[in-house]
């Protein structure tokens, strides 16, 4: 039976607050936005990258509420981190479901992507997950930021934002090879990583020929908010 609502959402919006207080701390400034246009032209701007199918205001032009985007200014104001999130509601599974949409979606850019197989390989975890799902795509750190706690606490806080606005059954995203096995989206909390998601004939732009899935469950990122809550800073690692 799905879960009606946060298990502890006061719990969740101190840790919330306790990480939008350290990014000041650290010199860094968050900041949310629902105007994909807007982040469309601020990507172009930092990266000289149109936004993916995903977050693209011309391929989601009638998605009204299921979006928002997220900002890291420095103390000079330059923009050094951007990520974007949506929610589907998907009856099926995500095994399912997310190859057939990905290639729509890109076909409406006429943009081809020719899928090597035509789902992941048996036994994902993804077979098993449906219902409300978060995409958390458009991770991008400046690599002028040398302090990794910026990725970890800036992903956490967008995380834990869509599990606080949405309240979704998961978190999920794509990551390339290097992404995924350098520990970065395991310290921003999410429980599942799996090689072979994706698996694309070619390379497109932006796009490795296999591609990583990573989840969390929303159990998962409620244990986030009980561990923050209750271990002290000193003893997590930095």
């Amino acid at each position: 039976m799905r879960t009606p609502g946060l298990r502890d959402p006061l719990g969740t919006a101190k840790v919330i607050a306790a990480l939008a207080d350290e990014l000041e701390l650290l010199g860094y400034t968050p900041s949310t936005n629902d105007d994909l246009a807007a982040f469309g032209a601020v990507k172009q701007a930092v990266r000289d990258e149109r936004a993916s199918p995903y977050f693209d205001s011309a391929v989601n032009a009638s998605a009204t509420g299921r979006f928002f985007w997220m900002s890291l200014a420095d103390q000079s104001g330059a923009t050094v981190a951007l990520q974007a999130f949506r929610i589907d509601s998907v009856d099926s599974s995500l095994a399912e479901w997310a190859p057939s949409y990905t290639i729509g979606l890109y076909m409406r850019r006429q943009e081809i992507l020719v899928p090597m197989h035509p789902s992941p390989p048996r036994g994902s975890i993804s077979e098993r997950i449906n219902g409300r799902l978060v995409y958390h795509g458009e991770i991008w750190i400046n690599k002028a930021i040398r302090n990794r706690r910026i990725f970890e606490v800036f992903g956490r806080l967008g995380m834990l934002l869509a599990l606080i606005r949405w309240n979704p059954d998961a978190v999920w995203g794509l990551a390339s090879q290097q992404m995924a096995t350098h520990g970065h989206f395991t310290r921003m909390g999410y429980g599942y990583l799996e090689r072979g998601f994706f698996r694309w004939h070619g390379e497109a732009d932006g796009i490795d020929a296999v591609e990583w899935v990573v989840i969390a469950e929303r159990s998962g990122l409620e244990q986030i908010v009980e561990e923050m809550r209750t271990t002290p800073q000193q003893s997590r690692p930095g």
